[in-house]
């Protein structure tokens, strides 16, 4: 395999690399002509999330706070890290959705590189080289660009770089920040120093106390301003997988799978070339078992927790998955150069390569036809006519509350308990309708036709009919057909807030 490799040793041995080689330039080139146009493709596919994250950060640039309910000491956002540097790129432009797009293009570039420089130290920059170009063009983490996963993986990704480049302090903070961007970096972040304190028992306090530094000062800080240092999104989202209402995160795993595999067969080229990738891991640099473990025991304890399934969480795995292919990639060359040593080594592993590109490329032509994804402009449009129409103080209940909720700037009672705490326990029994039964919000937002699960015990109900009237359609493609319910006897009034 290293008879494929110019670039056999690593000169210095410190990160980052002094020198660079004539494939290290190869593959900056490849993230600098990949990168842009791919961000752009994801850009225009607005999710539906990362929109709460955007209303963080936009109340925090106006004056309102780190909270999504101005006076609402509420952490619903998983990632307050990612909202506290829009908000402070709001000073800036005022357009979140491209500032998250730039910061995360950025980071995707940046995860790239430092995988093939993790490879490269372990002596496999081809197979860093092939990981770097099938993570910069997978799908999943394309549609996750929105959210704060690629500066989450750049981070943790930086961590590892530093550690394995004898500077556990940088390591440190780079996973400190990697963990407020997102609690999954805790693992991580055990992981890295759970070895630097097994291997320098006696020195090793330094890294701790950095990593403490950093992380306590906000655990302190969000237990203080929310009374807890947790996000309420992950008591939420552990009430949503017990009330059954949503698909287990095994399941989803499997279902997404079966999704790509679906849109294109060339997916099962990657089962082929992962075998090849886990034998070699038999003689390969143990450390990568620190990389590999981490993406396992995030995902345990995600199923342990009961957390449902969510397409941004597997995007997660995605880098470890790219590792263990190209790895296979050059394995597979390896043994097919046995057999025709004629054959030139660079060609077979591009040969080898190909399938995993024509796979991955294929849900991402499809995307670039969607301009938005289907649900944006709808909930758009209901949101900005909301802010111009309704009461400023009025308060709105809805189950998907990123975009409507970002648009209408108004006060939100969330049905699935994000930012609306109270509804946890009651969503566990799965008594979706109590936010508005109780809270009695001054308008209701739901599908028409209505969410089965999510929705129909709500709008079917004998006292909704009673208390609420529709007063307005909000035509889309289905199943993002919105029906606006109002409050009887609610005294109305139109205004814009700040929110």
């Amino acid at each position: 395999m290293r008879r494929f490799c110019r670039d056999r040793k690593i000169r210095g041995g410190r990160f980052p690399i002094r020198s660079v080689s004539p494939l290290s330039l190869k593959v900056l080139l490849l993230i600098f002509v990949l990168c842009p146009p791919l961000v752009y493709c994801f850009h225009r596919v607005q999710m539906d999330d990362p929109y709460i994250t955007f209303r963080y950060a936009r109340n925090l640039t106006e004056g309102h706070g780190l909270f999504y309910n101005p006076g609402e000491s509420v952490l619903g956002t998983t990632s307050p890290l990612f909202a506290i540097l829009l908000g402070l790129g709001g000073h800036v432009a005022r357009d979140y959705a491209l500032l998250s797009s730039i910061v995360s293009g950025v980071a995707l570039g940046a995860l790239a590189w430092l995988t093939y420089i993790i490879l490269r130290r372990f002596k496999e920059p081809i197979a860093g080289a092939v990981a770097a170009g099938l993570i910069i063009t997978n799908p999943l983490m394309g549609d996750a660009l929105g959210f704060e996963l690629n500066l989450f993986l750049a981070l943790v990704f930086g961590g590892f770089a530093a550690y394995f480049s004898g500077r556990p302090g940088l390591a440190a903070a780079l996973l400190a920040l990697a963990s407020l961007t997102r609690g999954d970096g805790l693992v991580p972040s055990g992981v890295v120093l759970g070895h630097h304190l097994w291997k320098h028992r006696e020195q090793g306090l330094l890294p701790v106390l950095i990593f403490g530094a950093i992380f306590g000062s906000w655990f302190a800080y969000a237990a203080y301003t929310y009374g807890s240092p947790f996000p309420n999104t992950l008591a939420a989202k552990k009430a949503m997988g017990a009330s059954g209402l949503w698909r287990t995160y095994i399941e989803g795993a499997l279902r997404i799978g079966f999704v790509y595999l679906r849109m294109s067969p060339a997916f099962l080229w990657f089962g082929l070339v992962a075998i090849f990738g886990a034998a070699a891991l038999l003689v390969f640099d143990r450390r990568i078992w620190m990389i590999l473990g981490s993406v396992l025991l995030t995902s345990i304890t995600y199923v342990v927790m009961g957390i449902p399934e969510g397409f941004n969480y597997y995007a997660g795995w995605m880098p470890a998955l790219m590792i263990l292919s190209g790895i296979g990639v050059v394995k597979l060359a390896e043994l097919i150069r046995l057999q025709w040593p004629a054959w030139p080594g660079k060609w077979v592993v591009i040969a080898a390569a190909l399938p995993l590109l024509v796979a991955q490329m294929t849900p991402i032509l499809k995307d670039i036809s969607i301009d938005p994804e289907p649900r944006y402009e709808i909930y758009r449009q209901a949101g900005e006519w909301l802010n111009l129409e309704t009461p400023d103080k009025a308060s709105i209940a809805m189950v998907e509350i990123g975009i409507l909720g970002y648009f209408s700037r108004r006060k939100i009672v969330d049905i699935c308990g994000l930012v609306t705490p109270e509804v946890g326990s009651h969503l566990t029994s799965r008594d979706v309708s109590w936010s508005v039964r109780t809270l009695k919000p001054d308008y209701v937002i739901l599908h028409d036709p209505l969410w089965t699960t999510l929705e129909g015990p709500i709008g079917s109900a004998g006292w909704f009919q009673e208390d609420y009237t529709k007063i307005k359609t909000f035509d889309g493609e289905e199943p993002y057909i919105l029906a606006l319910y109002q409050k009887r006897n609610l005294d109305t009034g139109t205004g814009s807030t700040q929110q």
